[in-house]
C-alpha cells in the first residue's frame, strides 16, 4: 500500500459491566498500529451518559464522553460483557447507534462478543450475516432477521463487523488494520503482541488445539496434537489407533468418553477446519481438498455439507473468499463484495 491510510479515531463505548479484555484487546492492536511510522488510530472513551463505569473485573474506568451520534470519529467500537443486556435495552443507545450506522463518511460499527447484541436489538445487523460468542445462542434467537454464523469468528460487510469475542476481537483488529495500513503494518502489530497474524474469519469459535491441551489423558492428548498438525496423513482407525498406543476399540470408547465424537469425525472437522483456512488464500478447491487430507474434491464437498451445511465453493463465496473451481479456473470466483 502505497497511499497513506485515512488516520481514523474511534469512540470504544464503555459500559458497568463490561468484559475488559474486550475493550483491551482490540484497543491495543489498534494502538499499537503504524504506517511509515505514524500512528493510523487514536481512541476516544465514551459511556452511555459521560459517567464513569466498572468493569465486570472491578477496576472503574473513566470516560472522556458521552456516547454521540454527532461524535466527529470515524468509527464506534461496542464490546461486550454481562453488561450487553441492560445496554440493549437503553432507548438513548439504540437509536445512537442506528443514527451512528446511517453515517455516510466511511463510518464502521465494530462489536466485540456480546456487543453485537446491541446492534441487533438496534436493528442494523438485519439481512447481514454476524457473529457473538458462542454461548449467547439463545439470545440471538430474539432477532431471527440477523443471519448469525455462531461458527465463525468474526465477519465484516457494509461497515458492520462483529466477533466471537474476548481474544478475537484482537483478530477482527489486525484484520482491519490489514485493510487499512497493508500486510507489513498488521503483521508488526501481530509481532508486537506475540499473537498469529490472522485466523480465518470463517474458523470455528471451537479452537481444535484446545481440544488437545484439556485432555486428562496424555495419549489422547498427543493423538489430537498429532492429528491437527498431520491433517493429510491417511487416518485410519488402525492407524489412529497405533498413534495412541490402544487398540482401535478402547481408542473409540475414550474418544466418545472425552470428546463426544469419534474418531473419524474428529478428523474430519480437522480437516474442514484446515480447509477453512486454505480457503480465506483463494487456492484452487482440488489443493485445498489436498492439502487438507480430503484427497480429491467429491470427498470435501460431502465432508463440508455434514459439518458445515454448504459446498466449499458456497462457503468461500459466503464468507467473502475468492475460491478457484475444481480444474483451477475460475468458475468459481468471488470478490470481498460478494
Amino acid at each position: 500500500m502505497d497511499k497513506r491510510p485515512n488516520a481514523r479515531t474511534i469512540d470504544v463505548l464503555i459500559f458497568d459491566g463490561i468484559n475488559l479484555l474486550d475493550v483491551a484487546g482490540p484497543v491495543q492492536a489498534f494502538d499499537t498500529a503504524r504506517f511509515r511510522g505514524e500512528r493510523v488510530y487514536r481512541h476516544r472513551y465514551v459511556s452511555p451518559d459521560g459517567r464513569p463505569v466498572a468493569a465486570s473485573c472491578g477496576l472503574t474506568l473513566q470516560p472522556e464522553d458521552a456516547l454521540s451520534a454527532a461524535s466527529k470519529s470515524s468509527d464506534l467500537l461496542i464490546p461486550g460483557g454481562l453488561g450487553v443486556d441492560l445496554v440493549a435495552r437503553d432507548a438513548t443507545v439504540l437509536a445512537t447507534v442506528r443514527s451512528w450506522a446511517a453515517k455516510t463518511e466511511n463510518a464502521r460499527l465494530i462489536s466485540i462478543c456480546s456487543g453485537a447484541l446491541i446492534l441487533a436489538a438496534a436493528g442494523v445487523l438485519d439481512g447481514q450475516t454476524a457473529t457473538t460468542h458462542w454461548s449467547r445462542k439463545p439470545d440471538t434467537e430474539r432477532h431471527p432477521d440477523v443471519q448469525w454464523d455462531l461458527d465463525r469468528i468474526c465477519t465484516a460487510g457494509a461497515g458492520i463487523y462483529t466477533s466471537a469475542g474476548v481474544t478475537t476481537g484482537i483478530d477482527l483488529a489486525l484484520s482491519i488494520i490489514r485493510a487499512d495500513c497493508g500486510n507489513a503494518s498488521a503483521l508488526a502489530v501481530a509481532r508486537e503482541l506475540v499473537v498469529q497474524l490472522r485466523r480465518t474469519g470463517g474458523q470455528s469459535q471451537y479452537a481444535m488445539h484446545l481440544a488437545g491441551q484439556f485432555q486428562p489423558e496424555d495419549a489422547l492428548a498427543r493423538l489430537i496434537e498429532t492429528v491437527i498438525s498431520d491433517p493429510c496423513r491417511d487416518w485410519t482407525m488402525e492407524r489412529l489407533a497405533d498413534a495412541a498406543g490402544m487398540n482401535s476399540r478402547t481408542l473409540a470408547r475414550r474418544f466418545s468418553a472425552s470428546m463426544d465424537t469419534t474418531p473419524a469425525r474428529f478428523v474430519e472437522r480437522v480437516r474442514v477446519d484446515h480447509a477453512r483456512g486454505l480457503l480465506a488464500d483463494s487456492l484452487p478447491l482440488k489443493r485445498v481438498a489436498a492439502e487438507a487430507g480430503f484427497r480429491d474434491y467429491q470427498r470435501m464437498r460431502r465432508a463440508f455439507r455434514r459439518q458445515v451445511g454448504v459446498d466449499p465453493a458456497d462457503y468461500a463465496r459466503t464468507f467473502g473468499y475468492r475460491a478457484l473451481g475444481t480444474n483451477g479456473g475460475t468458475e468459481h470466483s468471488f470478490d470481498s463484495n460478494s
